[in-house]
């Protein structure tokens, strides 16, 4: 028995709402970076500076463990509750974190209690993002339509950085009007109280989304069974893949959204708001090539897409880290453009393939967990190319760094097709049924 198929302006309402949510994941992730040194002023007030701001980013990084966790709860709850049941909760969960910190008292008045809050908000913020993001990639590679597959999913990975473009205009708003030194003072609650009430939008709207037919069909048919004993047991090849494909965004992400900006500002010498301008140049080109990227995939195949990125990589990544070192702004920003316009290959292809490498019963569970574990790979890069740079005192680390990862994911991209041909027959089966 099939379910009722949605119409077209239907799964427009459906991607639009779905993207609400990340939005407000991504804007929260990024407020708290770019806090940072404020809120290490705030709530880990000590001698040393560095101490205190080494316990701020180790407090950023205890989101990262809890993403797992998230993404096998919220992902289990996705692939037996539904896409939408599951979008709503991780949203609405991003509302406690949000309102706590608005409110959060300081140091100064409730001593050690302060951050030892600030880090259950990050556990909770963590594990929210560990569910919702994973589970709006599966509902917009379930409501693509006429869109096309990668287009529809590239809205995410769109909108996931216009949320930390976003939060960086509403950081520089808040200190353009009421100045730096009053971001102590308080003002930095402001743009947690922004994320707040966007978030109730969020949740609002994703209420009013429907489910994806590719679920009801699932639930239909009662085969929803338990999505981790199925992903590992039945499906270790796809899952091997999918986290593969991960590690590969999460290495070259990181090394261009975290590294490259630290590296020009302390290495290079580029000052702070100039640092800063790099930071959101990447979010602009990332936001205005990755929807046009993910359209050329959906119409000429990902696959050689992706082989095209591992040979740009290759041939490119020495001479973009030379440009880098070089210094000078046309140098510095031809780099910028080169790496940009490569992640937004890498990402568009591997994140797309990712939504159809298991089939629907478990596809939420298998995102959200791989996706989880690909990031924290990659959120170690940046620390393991600046050790590498020290041991080794030769500024082309990072770009073997790429050139590694991407060559390693040549066997990948060229078995994964069969992996896909196999989820996509199983959804078939279960639809007919």
């Amino acid at each position: 028995m099939q379910s009722p198929r949605l119409t077209e302006r239907e799964r427009r309402r459906n991607r639009l709402f779905t993207t609400s949510g990340v939005v407000i994941e991504w804007y929260d992730f990024m407020v708290y970076g770019l806090l940072a040194t404020t809120l290490q002023q705030v709530f880990y007030p000590t001698d040393n500076a560095t101490v205190g701001l080494i316990l701020t980013f180790a407090t950023f990084a205890v989101g990262y463990v809890a993403r797992p966790i998230g993404g096998l709860v919220i992902g289990r709850l996705g692939d037996t509750k539904g896409r939408r049941f599951a979008l709503v909760l991780s949203t609405t969960l991003m509302l406690i974190p949000l309102f706590i910190t608005t409110i959060l008292p300081t140091y100064d008045q409730i001593g050690i209690l302060a951050p030892i809050l600030l880090t259950l908000m990050r556990l909770m913020q963590g594990f929210s993002v560990g569910g919702e993001y994973s589970g709006a990639l599966t509902a917009l590679s379930e409501s693509a339509g006429n869109a096309g597959r990668g287009r529809s999913v590239s809205l995410g990975l769109a909108t996931a950085m216009g949320g930390n473009l976003l939060a960086s205009l509403v950081v520089w708003a808040t200190t353009v009007i009421w100045g730096q030194d009053a971001l102590v003072e308080g003002t930095w609650r402001i743009p947690y109280a922004v994320g707040f009430v966007l978030a109730v939008v969020a949740v609002l709207m994703l209420r009013k989304m429907r489910e994806t037919e590719s679920f009801e069909s699932v639930a239909q048919s009662g085969d929803t069974g338990t999505p981790v004993r199925i992903l590992f047991r039945q499906f270790p090849g796809a899952t091997f893949l999918m986290l593969a494909l991960a590690a590969w965004s999460g290495v070259t992400v990181y090394t261009l959204i975290s590294w490259m900006p630290s590296y020009l500002e302390t290495v290079v010498g580029i000052s702070d708001a100039r640092a800063d301008l790099v930071s959101a140049l990447i979010s602009v080109i990332y936001i205005v090539l990755i929807i046009p990227v993910a359209i050329l995939g959906d119409r000429r195949g990902r696959r050689p897409l992706m082989i095209g990125a591992v040979a740009a990589y290759v041939i490119l990544a020495i001479p973009s880290i030379l440009l880098l070192n070089a210094g000078a702004v046309a140098a510095v920003l031809l780099a910028i453009v080169i790496l940009a316009t490569l992640q937004t290959f890498v990402d568009s292809t591997t994140t797309t393939e990712m939504t159809q490498l298991v089939p629907t019963r478990i596809r939420y569970t298998g995102i959200a967990l791989t996706y989880s574990i690909g990031m924290i790979i990659g959120s170690f890069t940046p620390a393991i190319e600046e050790a590498l740079l020290g041991s080794t005192g030769t500024v082309l680390v990072p770009a073997f760094v790429l050139i590694v990862i991407s060559l390693l994911l040549i066997p990948v991209i060229a078995i994964y097709p069969r992996y896909v041909q196999q989820a996509q027959a199983e959804d078939v089966a279960a639809t007919v049924d």
